[in-house]
């Protein structure tokens, strides 16, 4: 009974045979996707057989081989872009640096262009604390205004001033005697000062 179960065909579930067959399917679409973009090392006789009897495998790899020309074609158009892009942006920039006013004039209107926020922001600030200086200033008269009563100074020469004249003059610890003296050269003021401490005969 033993030989028998030996010898006897080994029953396969149905299973384990639609895994087999779904295995090999996908492997063989792999195959097929690989053969289309030549990633295969060496040809495949059996592969190679399959495409000659299925229509079906044929049009895989076909389809594969347009979906591929689709897909560089893109890039290459896109990387011909960018690089048309960049080449354009540097021959303005080119023509710009060619055509620009070279001289002094042209490196100071460069720099207000380049500082133009900078310039207008310090403009403004200048102008604003002026405006708050003239509004938050004192309101008394202004001293050199004219008809406002001050800052009329009179100036006249020296031999024109009337000199003061000095009456008595307070002597702590001793008396003083002031004397005034008119004459044709002005007027003279002699003060005479003596301590109260002095002692006849020193």
């Amino acid at each position: 009974m033993s030989e028998r179960r030996r010898s006897g065909p080994i029953p396969t579930s149905p299973i384990s045979q639609s895994g087999q067959a779904g295995g090999g399917r996908g492997r063989s679409d792999l195959e097929l996707m690989e053969y289309a973009d030549g990633e295969l090392e060496r040809e495949d006789a059996e592969l190679l057989a399959r495409l000659e009897r299925d229509p079906e495998a044929r049009g895989k790899v076909e389809a594969v081989r347009q979906l591929g020309e689709l897909v560089r074609g893109h890039l290459e158009l896109s990387a011909d872009a960018v690089h048309d892009a960049k080449l354009a942006a540097m021959w303005r920039r080119i023509d710009d640096q060619i055509e620009a006013p070279s001289g002094v004039w042209a490196r100071i209107t460069g720099w207000f262009d380049r500082h133009r926020g900078h310039v207008i922001t310090g403009a403004v600030s200048a102008g604003a604390v002026a405006a708050l200086a003239l509004i938050l200033r004192p309101g008394g008269p202004d001293l050199g205004r004219p008809g406002s009563g001050y800052g009329a100074v009179d100036v006249r020469p020296v031999a024109m001033r009337t000199a003061p004249e000095i009456d008595s003059l307070d002597t702590p610890g001793g008396s003083s005697t002031v004397i005034n003296i008119d004459d044709e050269d002005g007027h003279t003021t002699v003060i005479w000062v003596t301590p109260a401490d002095t002692v006849e005969g020193i």
